[in-house]
């Protein structure tokens, strides 16, 4: 496989599509900082990377300045340089709202929404911030790409109205704090151009990770429809792809749903990434 040699920064790296991208950049050759709050939560995880022999495992809170510089900073000490930042933590709906994840705009508390918007949005800025003036300096171009979901994503309809692209029923506060994301990620990439830094976003659609099966099955109970679950890995080969992306030619202000990235890219529909069903007791 071509030794890409790109430096590339992945939040929230110890677990889930996190782990799954920091495997996917080193196999594709690339250099990762894998950074995430609780490596102590996820046994063997630091372990397996920093084993790849490419690998820089830090500790981060993307709501905490300092330990977002202190990452970057171990980075630049490390490699010399920093090409590619994958904004991918995230605070989910059934972190504020276990097990089932469901509230609706007025369900949620203002302490939910500033929750909420305090991890997605601002943290991920505070980290988009850092990295992009560490790219910068190294003056060869670069890219950030967010791991964000499409539930606000709007379609326009034949009579000039817009309408949403899919129904999200009683996701909120996080899809308003992604829909933020993916505004800022789109301007972001009109900014950062005159720089060769594309900016893209990645959507990853139904994905089984820590506390998905628990999640589904309290859902399940309350008459929610679950749709099928995939692997974390099947966010790979688009994110990888987009992390090579340079303007003026490169792609850069877009947003893809990387299962249908995948169908169109020769990485297989769906079913080759279909999450196996879970052992009784299963919650990982």
């Amino acid at each position: 496989m071509e030794q890409r040699s790109q430096v590339v920064l992945v939040t929230g790296a110890a677990r889930g599509i996190g782990l799954a991208l920091a495997r996917g950049f080193l196999a594709a050759g690339d250099a990762v900082v894998a950074a995430d709050r609780d490596w102590a939560g996820a046994p063997g995880a630091a372990a397996e990377l920093e084993s790849a022999g490419n690998a820089l495992v830090t500790g981060i809170d993307i709501t905490d300045a300092v330990t977002v510089d202190a990452a970057v900073g171990a980075a630049l000490d490390r490699y010399g340089r920093l090409d590619v930042c994958v904004n991918n933590v995230a605070l989910r709906q059934r972190d504020l709202f276990p097990p089932a994840g469901l509230a609706g705009v007025l369900e949620a508390a203002d302490a939910d929404w500033e929750a909420m918007w305090r991890v997605n949005v601002m943290g991920t800025l505070t980290v988009t911030r850092r990295a992009v003036a560490a790219i910068r300096a190294g003056g060869r171009g670069g890219a950030v790409v967010m791991v964000s979901a499409g539930g606000a994503a709007t379609t326009r309809q034949p009579d000039g109205s817009w309408r949403a692209a899919s129904e999200v029923p009683r996701n909120q506060p996080y899809e308003a704090s992604k829909a933020a994301v993916d505004s800022m990620a789109f301007t972001l990439a009109a900014d950062l151009a005159p720089d060769r830094i594309a900016v893209n976003v990645v959507f990853p659609g139904p994905t089984r990770t820590t506390g998905s099966d628990e999640m589904a099955t309290a859902r399940a109970a309350t008459g929610f429809v679950n749709e099928p679950m995939l692997r974390p890995e099947h966010v790979v080969p688009a994110t990888v792809h987009l992390a090579a992306s340079r303007p003026p030619s490169g792609v850069t202000g877009c947003a893809v749903l990387a299962p249908d990235w995948n169908a169109r890219n020769g990485f297989g529909d769906e079913t080759r990434w279909l999450a196996a069903e879970p052992a009784r007791g299963d919650r990982s």
